[in-house]
């Protein structure tokens, strides 16, 4: 597969699942403010520096929706995230279905251009997940298990990772008040904690679940699996492939571990620093994979011949 087509079908992947997280995350934020556990203006300052955004000075809830949902110059917003997965997909469309490409640019031109009233965020948030669950069964329904296939999952399960991580240190003890219900729920992972702990709620359970617990397809262990198996696919292409893949899936591997083996306590406590490592790792991974599989080889110097 070229490697403009691979970096555009892992970059699919990725911001498809980007405007998915982040329409979670602005939403269980919104959910917070109205349920008045904690200030508002610490909760904003909160979510926004989580998504690394460090322009906006006392931030409002105005300001998240703004910011995080339809302002087309915020690189961090829904609508940045479909824009741009609709680039990608106008530079790969000759490897993905039409069924996708229509859900790729409708959805783009459905996006709200301007400001709305914080009273229908919630309905474009909601809006915006089932887009981006729509996506993702029509790409499970039509698309060959091919490179660009592997490529796309790979992109998307990095970024699953990267922001269930920003979720998960949304709940940091440090604010004085749990919040894991609110988590799991943004997760949609609420109803299946409970039935897997049979209604037994407690902090350390719920970021088991969401850390650790394979099963559950949000959680940090099964993105990063996903991921794993992936880039094993990928390395099976041919004798190059397991070079390229050697230093992501080592990474990868070595974070699983970590996550795995580590007392759940311990990561309680120290929770901002644990997922902010999750962060780095995803992002080292997808400079290795950058590197490794998207740079283009340098441009034959043609040399004229000599007459003599």
């Amino acid at each position: 597969m070229l490697s403009r087509i691979a970096e555009s079908m892992f970059w699919i992947g990725r911001y498809v699942e980007r405007a998915e997280d982040t329409s979670r995350l602005l939403q269980t934020h919104l959910r917070l403010i109205t349920e008045g556990t904690t200030s508002e203006s610490e909760l904003c300052r909160n979510l926004l520096a989580l998504m690394s955004v460090e322009h906006v000075e006392n931030p409002t809830h105005e300001d998240l929706v703004r910011v995080l949902g339809y302002d087309g110059q915020e690189p961090t917003s829904i609508f940045a995230c479909w824009a741009a997965a609709r680039d990608n997909a106008r530079r790969a469309r000759e490897v993905i279905p039409l069924d996708l490409w229509e859900c790729i640019n409708t959805t783009w031109h459905q996006l709200p251009s301007g400001r709305f009233r914080t009273a229908r965020a919630h309905t474009f948030l909601s809006w915006a997940q089932e887009r981006s669950a729509l996506f993702t069964g029509i790409a499970r329904g039509t698309m060959v298990r091919d490179d660009g296939w592997e490529f796309m999952m790979l992109g998307r399960s990095l970024e699953q990772v990267d922001m269930t991580s920003r979720l998960v240190a949304s709940a940091s003890l440090r604010s004085g008040s749990t919040q894991w219900p609110s988590v799991l729920r943004g997760c949609g992972g609420h109803d299946a904690f409970l039935r897997t702990y049979r209604g037994m709620q407690t902090d350390r359970e719920a970021a088991q679940f969401l850390i650790s617990d394979a099963r559950f397809p949000r959680s940090l262990m099964h993105g990063l699996l996903a991921a794993a198996d992936c880039l094993r696919r990928l390395s099976m292409v041919d004798g190059q492939g397991v070079r390229q893949a050697e230093f992501p899936a080592r990474a990868l591997g070595q974070l699983q571990a970590r996550l795995e083996y580590a007392d759940v306590g311990e990561l309680l406590e120290d929770l901002d620093e644990e997922m902010t490592w999750v962060q780095d790792v995803v992002a080292q991974v997808t400079a290795a994979v950058a590197n490794n599989y998207f740079v283009a080889e340098d441009a034959t110097a043609w040399i004229t011949e000599g007459t003599r």
